[in-house]
């Protein structure tokens, strides 16, 4: 179901009711900007993703967090527990060199998938895969128009990996 832009903020508003980590902040109205606001259509909540990522049978978050002084900004997984606050996870923060807006996440369905490398965009790495087989959904991480890569969740390591899926 696809949401209007301000309905789908007030929603995401009422579900983010824990505290960000310390000097991030939840994407408002005020910052659809950018691509987050060229495609709010078709991408209306593009800073959060909602899945069981870690397959554990409980719902988990992904956001793009904002800095609350300054021009940062973080890709965050809240992993939820049963009966407990969530486990905050940083799996990216920016180094600069893009704005938050520019970025999105989606959610990615379990299946395989040829990543970068299996692709063809440069030579495989001896621990990087052609093909990622995808047992649990992952996070669809993004540059609008441009370079992807998942993070998803190593269950023998017990944490999230992240593989690049094109340049």
């Amino acid at each position: 179901m696809i949401l209007p832009a301000s309905a789908s903020l007030v929603i995401c508003t009422l579900i983010a009711a824990v505290t960000p980590p310390a000097g991030f902040r939840y994407p408002s109205e005020a910052d659809r900007t950018h691509d987050w606001h060229t495609f709010k259509e078709q991408l209306p909540t593009p800073y959060r993703a909602e899945a069981d990522f870690n397959g554990d049978g409980v719902s988990d978050e992904a956001w793009i967090l904002l800095g609350e002084s300054d021009d940062s900004w973080g890709l965050f997984v809240f992993l939820g527990e049963r009966g407990g606050l969530p486990e905050i996870i940083k799996l990216h923060e920016s180094d600069g060199r893009s704005v938050a807006e520019g970025q999105g996440i989606t959610v990615i369905e379990p299946g395989e998938y040829l990543t970068a490398c299996g692709k063809g965009y440069w030579e495989c790495e001896p621990d990087e895969p052609e093909k990622l087989m995808l047992s649990l959904p992952a996070i669809n991480f993004f540059h609008f128009e441009s370079a992807n890569s998942f993070f998803w969740w190593d269950e023998d390591s017990g944490q999230f990996r992240e593989t690049w899926m094109s340049d």
